[in-house]
């Protein structure tokens, strides 16, 4: 029985629906504190957000980092969510409580999937679902297989966008609802921003297939093209408002390793169909295609949705038949589509088609509540469907492992210490492939103090080159062949240490005066009256360039040219900005500087005021060429196209959802 939608109670129901949720995570974490603790959130987005957090604190918008070159532009890798109020205020948050790595990672995690309960509470109400069946649907929604087991342990990105999911979902069905007002074109907006500034393409391309799916069954409905205005309209502001977002990763990808992606990528992480038993027993084992694209065996626990929907569209479909299928065929068809999608292999720069299995989870859960619903059985075997569903969910979690196959990490708090590395100095670390050198299974202790695998060396704001980026841009990411956890190739690290260390080597031009070597490696920067040995802590060795560090601003001498002396004072070193006082000679010749910091695009100079072209050292570092006898202040600033035309975007586009806001509150 379909029962009216009363909004305050429904808000309320929501945060009870958010409530559970974080109980039931409570249970968990009980079970194992280190629950939301694993691989990426370990080695890539806990240390970013340290850094987010530390840049809001020195009152940077989270742009750049100076503490890695790989994983330097956080906007552009887009899973950061520079651009989401949300995921940049709970970061602000969290980060002033007292917690460990595993605490803020939990608190981060718990604050998303609270959201994505209340969404899909509110989605199922406002389809006039009871208070029992919107409850079953926020629970399958936030704790279903694939967001515990993936987005909320490890792919955070994908929680932090995927948790606006349903209310997208439910905004995008109130602006096709021509019972409302003219000005409901505004419900979509603001949470199509979120979802897209969440950072996960994956949503993203939910979100398009979605708004297609309701404007066809609008248009269907209505024959009238003119009923998707509201809908349109209301994804256009939303994607204006997350413009500086999607734009900065349109600049980022250009020329980087996502960009080339390997064919064979595009077969791992399909659902076999000899998996779908997982829907109702977890526990079913059949052989998976993993990262490596080797066929092993697999539980199906990305496919728990608690036993009871699958189980109720069954019956659905077995004893109501015609009447159900009648009622519900545009949502099974959207159900056998996704299915059909988790399936099959990916294309483009996506890759892993089982991402698709958050979106199919909340269909599915909505049509087991509207099966349930239509059977007309009393309320308290509705709560009772809701409560196995809890229970089985949580049995699964208690009993099967959330994260197979993926590595976990002794990170310890120490890690927050710059010590024994020097924050003027810039390193450059040589290190094995992390998941197989330093995970828990092949080492137990606590690991990274020397190293600072992947992006952990945001956390102390030690400056590396090293880092985690999935997207590994154009520059000294494939320049230098790093791979995507952050090490270096061997073989380019033999190149680096062996021909290009010495005083007029790559090393010194790029502002490496520092080397980090793993203990199982034997690298040794030459020539030996260049460096110095600084440091043998057990864990590998801390090679330093002897004298001072090089610092931020230095002459070069590039081909053909020798290298004149400058005097150089710097004034200010930011995030986005350096400002310097240079002296050269009048008797020298043109000056090449070096700023020791990755080169991207949207950096501008001027001296005394003057514009001066930025360019780029081989890719690697913004190059500053100077005339003979330069003197007066010279300013950098990073201010990238993407962020002014963004920027002016999305100004526009709260301009004009403001303006419908409030004549909507005003009708």
């Amino acid at each position: 029985m379909k029962i009216r939608v009363h909004p305050w109670l429904d808000f309320f129901g929501a945060c009870a629906a958010g409530t559970l949720v974080l109980a039931f995570c409570g249970l968990l974490l009980w079970h194992d504190p280190a629950t939301f603790w694993n691989d990426d959130y370990q080695i890539s987005i806990l240390p970013v957000f340290a850094d987010v957090a530390r840049s809001w604190s020195e009152g940077h918008l989270p742009l750049l980092s100076p503490y890695s070159w790989v994983c330097g532009n956080l906007a552009g890798e887009f899973q950061y969510g520079t651009f989401s109020v949300f995921i940049n205020a709970a970061v602000v948050l969290i980060w002033k409580l007292p917690l460990a790595f595993a605490g803020q990672a939990a608190a981060l995690s718990l604050a998303h999937l609270f959201v994505l309960a209340a969404g899909a509470f509110l989605l199922a109400r406002d389809r006039g679902l009871t208070n029992s069946l919107s409850f079953l649907v926020a629970l399958v929604a936030a704790l279903n297989g694939w967001i515990i087991c993936w987005g909320a342990t490890d792919w955070f990105g994908a929680l932090g966008a995927f948790a606006w999911f349903p209310w997208a979902w439910w905004g995008m069905e109130r602006a096709l609802d021509p019972a409302r007002s003219i000005w409901r074109f505004c419900w979509p907006a603001p949470f199509v921003y979120l979802l897209v500034a969440g950072g996960f393409p994956y949503t993203v391309l939910m979100l398009s297939l979605l708004a297609a799916w309701l404007g066809l069954k609008s248009l269907c409905k209505t024959r009238r093209l003119l009923s998707l205005w509201p809908l349109g309209l209301g994804l256009a502001l939303g994607f204006g408002l997350s413009a500086p977002a999607w734009l900065a990763l349109f600049d980022y990808v250009h020329g980087s390793a996502r960009s080339e992606q390997a064919q064979g990528a595009h077969w791992q992480w399909l659902v076999p169909p000899a998996a779908l038993p997982g829907f109702i027993w977890p526990g079913w084992t059949v052989r998976w295609s993993d990262f490596s694209s080797r066929l092993l065996p697999h539980r199906a626990v990305e496919l728990a949705c608690g036993t009871v929907p699958p189980l109720a569209l069954a019956a659905g479909l077995i004893f109501l038949r015609g009447e159900f299928v009648r009622r519900m065929k545009w949502e099974l068809g959207l159900l056998a589509l996704l299915l059909a999608i988790t399936m099959s292999p990916s294309a483009n720069v996506f890759r892993w088609s089982f991402r698709w299995l958050p979106f199919l989870h909340l269909v599915l859960a909505l049509l087991a509540a509207e099966a349930l619903a239509q059977f007309r059985i009393g309320s308290l075997w509705r709560w009772f469907a809701t409560g196995a569903t809890f229970a089985s969910l949580l049995a699964t979690y208690l009993v099967l492992p959330t994260n197979p196959g993926v590595p976990k990490y002794h990170f310890a708090q120490s890690l927050t210490d710059p010590e024994p590395l020097d924050p003027a100095r810039l390193y450059l670390s040589i290190y094995p492939p992390p998941e197989s050198a330093y995970s828990r299974a092949h080492h137990p202790g606590p690991v990274g103090q020397t190293t600072r695998p992947g992006s952990t060396s945001l956390w102390a704001g030690v400056r590396l080159i090293n880092g985690y980026s999935p997207i590994r841009p154009a520059g000294v990411g494939p320049a230098w062949t790093f791979y995507t956890h952050g090490e270096i190739d061997l073989g380019m690290a033999e190149y680096l240490l062996e021909a290009q260390a010495g005083p007029e080597g790559l090393l010194q031009k790029t502002g490496i005066d520092g080397i980090l070597v793993d203990r199982a490696l034997a690298f040794t920067p030459k020539p030996g009256s260049e460096w110095r040995l600084a440091h043998e802590p057990p864990e590998g060795r801390i090679f330093e360039r002897v004298g001072k560090p090089i610092g931020p601003l230095h002459a070069i001498s590039l081909p053909n040219e020798k290298v004149t002396p400058v005097t150089i004072r710097v004034l200010s070193d930011s995030r986005q900005t350096l400002l310097a006082d240079l002296a050269a000679p009048n008797d020298g010749g043109e000056v090449s500087i070096l700023v020791a910091r990755p080169f991207f695009d949207g950096y501008h100079a001027t001296l005394n005021g003057k514009n001066l072209a930025v360019e780029s050292y081989r890719g690697l570092a913004p190059l500053i060429k100077l005339p003979a006898g330069t003197r007066g202040r010279l300013t950098l600033v990073y201010q990238p196209w993407w962020l002014s035309l963004g920027g002016a975007i999305a100004g526009l586009s709260l301009l004009a959802l403001g303006f419908g806001l409030w004549r909507g509150a005003r009708s």
